[in-house]
């Protein structure tokens, strides 16, 4: 019978084996996970940031829609109106707009080749201390952000049209004709770049338990040395289906690009911000052309078969308002 010390050598030796095959893995799981820890400190770090700004703009100490929020000025009356802004259109594809959408009433601010497509809206229900308690009321941010998708969707159903953020609100007619001509070269580029064109979404989600059940943990049974290979050989399995996983999203997205005009990555969503209990692996957007829609939803649809295997789901979305591709320029000046 072999002795304690022999077999605690064999124990060693065996380990030694593993260990040698487990050290790249363990540099590859490693790397992963600092990106991954990397990525969530700069998220946490860029929402403080974000909020700060926000704040700062709710305590009226910048401009907001080309106004001075924090400058003094006479009292408004309750009904006094201000002009909600959908987008930015041409000039002249603004006379193929309706003259009411969603029940608001619709005109176009032209200034020189531009026009921006807004609506009427009281200031008091706009007003700095007003749209903070809105932007706490969920339901009332769920039904504002509706109404500006649908009216958004309906005037790119007429027009080429650059987006504007949600609660984009000008008091002045003045100030909204600034930005327009101060911005016009910019958004003239962004108008023609964005003709004929959409934006698309394209997420992949991933079953936290098909990776989990690549190698599924076993009783403890056994020598040691057995005990420890099974559980070395299941974080193995585990890497490994983690990697095609990354994979999977690599040839998901590249895939797609060689059909969009342009695309990016969007930062990846926690299932309470996307609503589903599977991992977000992927969150990509793309620029599509109107002719290149059949041959990209047709290899979602191919991409959606190749890779169901892997318990991976693709999710397509859109056609959506081109925030995503809109020059920065145009951003910063809203």
């Amino acid at each position: 019978m072999p002795s304690d010390d022999a077999a605690l050598e064999r124990l060693r030796e065996a380990l030694s084996e593993v260990a040698a095959r487990e050290a790249s893995g363990l540099v590859l799981e490693a790397q992963r996970e600092a990106r991954a820890r990397v990525h969530s400190l700069l998220t946490e770090a860029l929402s403080e940031s974000m909020l700060a700004a926000v704040e700062h703009v709710l305590d009226g100490r910048t401009e907001v829609a080309g106004a001075a929020v924090g400058a003094e000025r006479p009292a408004q009356a309750a009904n006094t109106p201000a002009m909600y802004v959908y987008g930015v259109v041409d000039a002249s594809a603004a006379e193929s707009l309706p003259e009411s959408l969603l029940g608001a009433t619709l005109r176009a601010v032209r200034e020189g080749s531009l026009a921006a497509v807004v609506g009427e809206v009281a200031l008091a229900d706009y007003g700095e201390e007003r749209l903070r308690e809105h932007l706490a009321d969920m339901a009332w941010v769920e039904r504002t952000a509706r109404h500006h998708e649908e009216a958004l969707e309906a005037i790119a159903a007429r027009a080429t049209v650059i987006p504007m953020r949600m609660c984009t609100v000008y008091e002045h007619e003045q100030s909204l004709r600034e930005l327009l001509s101060r911005e016009a070269r910019a958004m003239r580029d962004a108008l023609a770049y964005l003709e004929g064109k959409s934006e698309w979404g394209v997420k992949l989600f991933c079953d936290p338990a098909v990776l989990a059940g690549a190698a599924t943990a076993q009783e403890p049974t056994g020598s040691g040395a057995e005990y420890m290979q099974r559980r070395l050989h299941e974080r193995e399995e585990r890497l490994s289906a983690s990697r095609r996983v990354e994979e999977a999203a690599a040839r998901v997205h590249g895939s797609l690009c060689a059909v969009a005009s342009d695309a990016m990555l969007a930062p990846l969503q926690r299932p309470e911000a996307s609503g589903r209990t599977q991992d977000m692996v992927l969150n990509g957007v793309y620029l599509l052309a109107h002719t290149s829609e059949a041959e990209f939803h047709a290899q979602v649809r191919a991409l959606s078969d190749e890779i169901a295997e892997l318990g991976l789901e693709l999710v397509l979305t859109g056609p959506w308002p081109a925030y995503n591709f809109v020059p920065g320029t145009i951003g910063a000046a809203w």
